[in-house]
């Protein structure tokens, strides 16, 4: 596995160096951007959820030149809690632990006549003096290309990738508004290194003005450091149909075959999902996309039962660990609202869905809600907070629910050439099986940022 994780590693990068060193290269002139939605020469129409629209390198609303930035921050972690338990069967919790961190990172947008490249890059070295063994490296990814053959034809290809340590406050301000990225870790019960990748491609026919048909397919993987956790690999193969009313609206018709294979626990998931998707442009700055369904889930695995006590004496023990075998089915629903603001944007989503868990809990049941502010001032100041809810009810399992409640800001203030102030604070609630266990942690980050140019530095 970790060999594979190298050449993914180095494909991956190769991508996006060959890519920016080509339109280096080549002497290629972005194309003039304009106030639509889409960033490109036209108004592009509303979104569609069942396709990859992704929001990376886009702050407030619009497209960004490439930004590059270093920081060095001080930070302190209420609670790091690792897969690991005290002598009493408690679970290891390090209390409040203070740390230092490296970091850097490159996020942006180019836009040329027929190609665009977006890419959102952060990394960071992390190192705690009286918690060694949390020591070490985040790293996340995001990498989008498209590319228009012809006037019917385009492509559109996204990696995303990275190393997580931490449960709390590394991905929560990520500009990640699709639902479907399997791979990146936002229900994590513990803190434990974890490698992850997702790569993407998709084909979209544009048959007439109004009508077009898209087609792809996807591959991932997540790779717990931990042998208690489950470790998962998977694929997903989509198609969709669309439609444009008019103008703004657009009505979507989708399928999708998704499976889930884990490893170091017996388990495997097959679901097909079936969806209409209803989009509309509410003006210049208002976009809404909606999309509703089901899905069937067959899948297997392991749960343990409660023996009964006739048994449990003839045993000596009082559960057991036994294989299942089921099927089910999920309402899908999911709506995602966008208002964008001259130097601001504000997203507003929710969706129940399906997940492949997060190690412990499996194949699930997800309800998650999300608010997401951003704003990149005329001047010095750029600020960003998001807000979160998700709920992971397992299909099979007998584990209970699992809720979790996120919040946090984050603000960069330029102070003179090159020199940003920054501050970061995340707040993390959650609890499982049935609210049996708890668990708040809380994360701060003060520190400088230096990067080239005299406007607001968007990290977040």
């Amino acid at each position: 596995m970790y060999g594979e994780w190298l050449i993914l590693n180095y494909r991956v990068f190769a991508t996006l160096a060959l890519a920016v060193g080509s339109a280096a290269a080549q002497g290629l002139q972005p194309s003039q951007q304009s106030d639509d939605q889409s960033g490109q020469g036209q108004y592009a129409g509303p979104s569609i959820l069942s396709r990859d629209r992704s929001l990376i390198g886009e702050r407030s609303g619009k497209l960004l030149d490439y930004s590059f930035y270093v920081d060095i921050t001080g930070t302190w972690d209420s609670s790091l809690v690792p897969v690991s338990t005290t002598s009493t069967g408690a679970l290891n919790s390090t209390g409040g632990t203070a740390g230092i961190s490296v970091g850097y990172g490159v996020t942006g947008s180019r836009t040329w006549r027929h190609d665009k490249l977006s890419v959102d890059y952060t990394g960071n070295f992390r190192e705690f003096p009286s918690a060694s063994y949390f020591d070490g490296t985040n790293q996340f990814l995001n990498l989008s290309y498209w590319h228009q053959f012809s006037r019917r034809l385009s492509l559109q290809m996204r990696e995303t990738a990275g190393v997580s340590s931490y449960s709390n406050g590394y991905f929560t301000y990520l500009p990640l508004q699709n639902t479907d990225l399997y791979a990146v870790p936002s229900n994590q019960l513990f803190d434990n290194r974890m490698e992850f990748a997702q790569s993407r491609v998709d084909l979209t026919y544009q048959r007439t003005l109004r009508l077009s048909i898209n087609a792809g397919g996807e591959g991932f993987l997540i790779d717990q450091r931990s042998a208690a956790l489950a470790s998962v690999t998977g694929y997903n193969a989509h198609a969709d149909v669309s439609y444009r009313l008019t103008k703004r609206q657009t009505v979507t018709v989708s399928y999708q075959h998704t499976a889930f294979s884990y490893r170091g626990q017996f388990g495997d998931a097959n679901l097909d999902q079936a969806t209409l998707g209803y989009s509309i442009g509410l003006g210049r700055r208002w976009d809404f996309g909606s999309q509703f369904g089901a899905a069937r889930a067959d899948f297997s695995g392991l749960t343990s039962i409660n023996l009964d006590p006739a048994i449990a004496a003839i045993l000596g023990q009082s559960t057991a660990v036994v294989a299942f075998h089921s099927v089910s089915y999920i309402p899908i629903y999911e709506a995602q609202l966008t208002r964008r603001f001259q130097y601001s944007a504000v997203t507003a989503a929710y969706n129940q869905s399906f997940s492949p868990g997060n190690g412990v809990y499996l194949t699930s049941r997800q309800t998650a809600a999300s608010l997401n502010y951003s704003y990149t001032g005329i001047r010095k100041l750029s600020f960003g907070a998001n807000a979160g809810y998700s709920r992971l009810t397992s299909l099979g399992q007998t584990l209970g629910t699992f809720n979790g409640i996120s919040g946090g800001a984050g603000m960069t203030y330029s102070l003179v050439s090159y020199a940003h102030l920054e501050f970061r604070y995340d707040y993390r609630h959650y609890t499982a099986n049935n609210d049996l266990y708890k668990q708040n942690s809380q994360r701060i980050a003060v520190g400088f940022a230096f990067s080239p140019g005299q406007k607001p530095l968007p990290i977040w």
